[in-house]
């Protein structure tokens, strides 16, 4: 009887131990960090997929920087936590069991008078079972919230890649208004540079004035140190994406083509995608709210008593055989705390409090929201003028800087002329380049405010 009891409580205890070793292995791989995923690590440029002279598309540039950045990883962990806590609510359904084994070997002397050296050996074991029945919803309450918990964490899995993408695009149209930039700078430079040899021939012929070398070769370093400035835009650009990436090296990779969708610039309608689900801040918020609301009912419940039944069986006996003691035991249990100083209802008044905070930061969101909705908004509308003025200020430059040029060429116009004509063209030109940019990062804030 004895060699059953105990077998089948070293069985159990194996069970239960192979199933935790799993468990065990998964966590000393990830102490030990030898599969470390991207995104708990710093991935290189090689596994990113970006190779020396390859061009990558913005909307590549996006994938990559939702497979690899470190923050959208975190809020992958965050609902991998969040999913965890829920098996833990819902485990409270179950019955919680224990089990003991224990062997004692020694002498068993009792009077002093009468002493021994010979040992005894003695035994025991118990398997108790354990299962709250009732307890007035508590646990549905700890179910329902950590379900909202684990809604809100999803929510910010998804505000995650969303931020990601943004920046992503925020650094890729910077990084492309710098180069267009640069290219207007460098041809500025060649421009002046032309002026300069132009007025010194003019001056070695006769017919300029030292005044006029000296301000050509002013406006030449002039536009040198724009195009310096520029570069290093350029520069500062790449690092800012590469790290938007998730890299913490420069690969020599180009950037291929990329657009923004141009979205209806309607405030309202705008306001409605991202209130209904679009937002991520305010699908966390209203989750949030959802969780609060369970945990008044989870604090009410705590007022009620919590009804349990228990089940035990236990062996012992003096040696390994026969005669053994065996008991079985089962018990119904009615707990209930009469008085805690109030703090049950403190806690209620707590949750109550929370709640209504929650609500108030949703309606502090919404607002926020509206706010940056149409300035977005207003941004995209006056880019759009913006640019209509802009290429009609470069044709008009261009065209005055042909005329100028040729009265330049016969005598007509002086290098003061010439150079201020070439100051518009080139101001200009950068005035095209950062209004179409412009409206690229207001469509891009947009789609991160509407959650697309």
């Amino acid at each position: 009887m004895f060699r059953r009891a105990n077998l089948f409580l070293m069985l159990t205890a194996a069970f239960l131990l192979a199933c935790g070793c799993r468990t065990v292995q998964e966590a000393r791989k990830i102490q030990e960090g030898k599969e470390t995923p991207p995104g708990e690590r710093t991935v290189t440029a090689e596994e990113a997929g970006l190779l020396p002279g390859q061009a990558k598309t913005l909307a590549e540039l996006e994938q990559i920087a939702q497979q690899y950045h470190p923050t959208v990883r975190q809020a992958q962990l965050s609902v991998e936590t969040a999913q965890l806590a829920l098996e833990t609510a819902k485990a409270g359904y179950q019955p919680s069991a224990s089990m003991s084994l224990g062997y004692n070997r020694g002498t068993m002397n009792s009077d002093r008078h009468n002493t021994s050296t010979r040992t005894q050996d003695s035994f025991n074991g118990s398997l108790n079972l354990s299962w709250t029945i009732y307890d007035f919803g508590i646990r549905d309450a700890t179910i329902k919230q950590a379900a909202a918990n684990l809604q809100a964490a999803e929510s910010a899995l998804r505000e995650a890649e969303c931020l990601a993408i943004y920046n992503v695009r925020k650094a890729y149209f910077e990084l492309r208004r710098a180069q267009e930039l640069d290219q207007v700078a460098k041809l500025a430079v060649s421009q002046y540079q032309e002026h300069l040899d132009q007025v010194r021939y003019r001056r070695e012929v006769g017919k300029g004035t030292p005044y006029e070398v000296t301000k050509a070769e002013v406006d030449l370093n002039q536009a040198q140190l724009s195009a310096i400035t520029t570069a290093n835009d350029i520069d500062l650009g790449w690092a800012d994406l590469n790290q938007m990436l998730g890299l913490a090296e420069a690969p020599d990779y180009l950037l291929g083509e990329g657009e923004m969708q141009e979205y209806s610039l309607d405030v309202d309608t705008l306001m409605d995608k991202a209130r209904n689900g679009g937002d991520a801040q305010t699908a966390i918020l209203k989750s949030r709210i959802e969780a609060a609301s369970q945990a008044i009912d989870k604090q009410i419940a705590n007022l009620y008593p919590s009804f349990t039944l228990s089940l035990g069986g236990s062996i012992s006996g003096s040696h390994f055989g026969f005669p053994i003691l065996w008991n079985i035991s089962g018990a119904a249990s009615l707990a209930q705390t009469l008085y805690a100083g109030g703090n049950k209802l403190r806690a209620i008044k707590e949750a109550a409090v929370n709640l209504q905070a929650l609500r108030s930061q949703l309606a502090e969101r919404e607002q926020k929201l509206y706010r940056n909705i149409r300035s977005a908004v207003l941004t995209a509308s006056r880019a759009t003028k913006q640019l209509e003025v802009a290429l009609l200020s470069e044709r008009q430059a261009k065209e005055n800087l042909d005329i100028v040029n040729e009265q330049f060429e016969v005598g007509k116009a002086s290098s003061v002329d010439r150079t201020d004509a070439q100051v518009a063209y080139s101001k200009a030109q950068a005035s095209v380049v950062t209004a179409r940019f412009d409206f690229q990062e207001a469509h891009a804030a947009l789609a991160f405010l509407i959650g697309e």
